[in-house]
């Protein structure tokens, strides 16, 4: 048994339940009630400290700025993690979207105009996963992983990284460069911290989840959404109307089952970061 002293701590709270309690919304942040009442966005995600507006000065004065290694939370929030590395398991939502074929769009069209409709995919993709207060994890390529937990959302997450899919094929179908997009939406307990060594520590989310998200999201075709049945149970999906798909997806010894949706193209309104 470790010697009591020598247990890594957080604001005097052991680091592993300092994790819990925040990342799970037990704990919460004492100000987040106050910095509400602020009409300003983006803000962070666990707090609220909005990060533009008239009073953006103050906050920043008072440490409330992004945080350089993920640009949806605050300093304050994560502030001590050089010290204190950790996380926790907690259930989480996750959702993984990436462009089809883009290696023979790459082929077809010149690398500005490819880049330009490239970063029209993500600007669409950081706007619906915002718009349902999700943070995006990391952008490998052509993909975009983003993650919904209990701290950031309470326990709707399933249904909000659901919601944020369906905006996100719906408005990927508007494209002027028609980028095909798919996307994949899991939930179950993951882990959900802080890892990596001094001088490159990154927020981010391990396991089964996350990668089951990613094969889903590979797996669908362009255009469609494909969840998890236990995503369906959790949001309260009706699937009779939905196609059943069983995968084989990578890792996994046995099929995976999916429910196939393809939202119809629509100009669903996505808020654009920095709205208020």
């Amino acid at each position: 048994m470790a010697d009591p002293e020598e247990v890594p701590r957080f604001h005097g709270v052991e680091a592993d339940k300092y994790w819990y309690g925040l990342l799970s919304g037990e704990r919460g942040t004492g100000l987040a009630k106050l910095f509400r009442r602020v009409p300003r966005a983006p803000r962070c995600k666990l707090c609220q400290a909005p990060f533009s507006g008239p009073l953006t000065p103050l906050f920043r004065l008072a440490g409330f700025r992004r945080w350089s290694l993920n640009q949806q939370l605050c300093r304050v929030c994560v502030n001590g993690i050089e010290k204190v590395k950790g996380g926790t398991e907690i259930p989480m939502s996750l959702l993984f979207a990436d462009v089809r074929g883009s290696t023979t769009l790459a082929e077809r069209m010149s690398p500005a105009d490819f880049t330009a409709s490239l970063d029209e995919f993500f600007e669409i993709a950081f706007d619906a996963v915002d718009s349902e207060d999700g943070v995006v994890d990391h952008i490998v390529g052509d993909g975009v992983m983003a993650m919904w937990v209990p701290g950031f959302v309470g326990p709707e997450h399933p249904g909000r990284a659901l919601a944020a899919g369906r905006k996100l094929v719906s408005q990927a179908a508007n494209l002027a460069s028609s980028f095909p997009v798919g996307v994949g939406v899991h939930t179950g307990i993951g882990f959900a911290g802080v890892v990596g060594m001094p001088g490159s520590y990154d927020f981010t989310v391990l396991g089964d989840v996350p990668n089951t998200a990613a094969r889903l999201g590979s797996a669908a075709l362009g255009g469609e959404l494909a969840m998890s049945d236990a995503v369906a149970k959790a949001a309260g999906v009706e699937t009779a109307s939905l196609e059943r798909r069983y995968l084989d997806l990578k890792g996994k010894s046995d099929l995976f089952l999916a429910w196939i949706e393809r939202p119809s193209r629509s100009v669903i309104p996505v808020n654009p970061r920095g709205a208020t």
